[in-house]
């Protein structure tokens, strides 16, 4: 019994041998024959898209503080930040004054936001200096489509063929009038198709001392900002390639003349002792100004206030030579060239200067839209029922907009001209004076930059 049992164990361990032999054949690595053409595929499973990394932006702003409408540049934010769960954005909103001083400080403290709101001159200051990005190649790698957008719009914002921002909002100057001085003087109410004549001679007629004690109670007018007088005339403050100063060519004079005219000759235009006492603005929501040219940031406070006259607006005159042209303003959002976050950084641009973007201001009524398909509907209908009447005319006088020169030392250049300006319509030097004393100023400025 005992045999058979050391037999039966005998056999067992052979047989686990064997067993044993042929895994350790079978777990010796070979090299794969090469699939039969007609061998099924185990196809592997495919990878999974990994998640967005979560990143954080900073962004700085001045729009739409000064009016709060109703926290648009906030709400903007918000919508994006819902959009786009993946990019934090630490937010901040300033006010425009000191805005540009604290923008540079940063920057040269290291400490530069991804993105900032810049209007023109700021723009054109930063790209000259190297401070923002040439956006271009990120359009051209987005396929990012920029004909939603006004062209000029666009245009503002560009530097020697770069885009150096995306326009956030625009506005433009029209003529306000008021309805009820033109009725009591017996006067048609001005139409786009008025010239530089019939403007001036019905500011004469409008323009009243109403108590007969010597001083002016109602202006025919306002005066534009001083560039418009320039433009107008199709002047330049310096030369193609930016090396001189053409303010003493003729162009100029005549244009800024009828400038210093309006008040010291023709004196349908308050002075700068009258505009000390009240400025153009409340001069209108008192009725004491027939004749208003502003843009589209008045609207609201002026369906607010203005209660005891009718009013509506109408294109600015053609010009002393027949031009017809007015300002074009406009705000941006600007890439820093510091930023380490560019992709987001982008995605944000095209989100806060896009149709989303836009729908938020437009809805709260802050300027015009820079998108085409915002402006022409959401515009339009946001002031259904208030005044202006003819609000169409923001739009069409875009037609014929036109922004400011640019150049890297734009404010230093204007300071020039617009001290000179003053001296002028004091009454202290004459319009040739002027100009010659801005050149002497301006041609060392222009030396300087090249």
């Amino acid at each position: 019994m005992k045999r058979r049992s050391s037999l039966v164990i005998l056999s067992v361990l052979i047989v686990l041998s064997m067993l044993l032999a042929a895994c350790s054949q079978t777990a010796t690595p070979v090299a794969p024959d090469a699939p039969a053409a007609n061998d099924p595929q185990v196809a592997e499973p495919a990878a999974e898209e990994p998640a967005a990394e979560p990143v954080s932006i900073k962004v700085v702003s001045f729009l739409t503080y000064d009016e709060n409408k109703e926290g648009a540049e906030t709400a903007v934010v918000a919508a994006f930040q819902a959009a786009h769960p993946e990019i934090t954005v630490d937010f901040q909103l300033l006010p425009y004054a000191d805005y540009f001083t604290s923008l540079k400080t940063w920057i040269a403290g290291g400490t530069a936001p991804d993105i900032a709101s810049l209007d023109l001159a700021m723009l054109q200051e930063m790209a000259a200096s190297g401070s923002i990005v040439d956006l271009n190649p990120m359009i051209t790698a987005d396929s990012y489509d920029l004909s939603a957008y006004y062209q000029s719009t666009l245009d503002m914002f560009q530097n020697n063929g770069g885009q150096y921002g995306l326009p956030a909002s625009l506005s433009n100057v029209v003529l306000y009038y008021n309805k009820n001085l033109f009725d009591a003087a017996g006067l048609p109410y001005p139409d786009d198709t008025m010239d530089w004549e019939t403007y001036v001679e019905n500011a004469k007629k409008l323009t009243q001392d109403t108590n007969g004690d010597g001083t002016i109670d109602v202006f025919g007018t306002a005066r534009l900002w001083w560039p418009y007088y320039m433009l107008v005339t199709g002047a330049t403050p310096f030369n193609a390639d930016a090396s001189a100063c053409t303010l003493t060519e003729q162009n100029a004079i005549d244009g800024f003349q009828a400038m210093v005219d309006l008040t010291l000759t023709d004196k349908v235009a308050p002075s700068a002792n009258d505009l000390a006492a009240q400025d153009d603005w409340h001069m209108f929501e008192a009725g004491r100004l027939a004749m208003y040219p502003i843009g589209p940031w008045s609207i609201s406070e002026f369906n607010d206030v203005i209660v005891d006259f009718d009013w509506d607006a109408t294109t600015l005159p053609y010009g002393p030579t027949g031009e017809k042209v007015t300002f074009l303003f406009g705000n941006a959002y600007s890439m820093l060239s510091s930023s380490t976050q560019q992709e987001a950084a982008f995605e944000f641009l095209k989100f806060v200067t896009g149709a989303e973007g836009d729908q938020i201001r437009q809805d709260a009524g802050f300027e015009i839209a820079p998108i085409k398909s915002v402006a022409e509907s959401s515009f339009l209908s946001a002031m259904a029922g208030k005044k202006p009447a003819n609000v169409k005319v923001f739009l069409e006088s875009a037609e014929f907009a036109l922004s400011v020169p640019t150049h890297a030392n734009w404010s230093e250049i204007a300071d020039a001209i617009s001290s000179q300006l003053d001296s002028a319509l004091l009454g202290d030097i004459t319009v040739p004076e002027a100009m010659q004393a801005a050149c002497d100023t301006i041609n060392p400025i222009l030396a300087e930059s090249k």
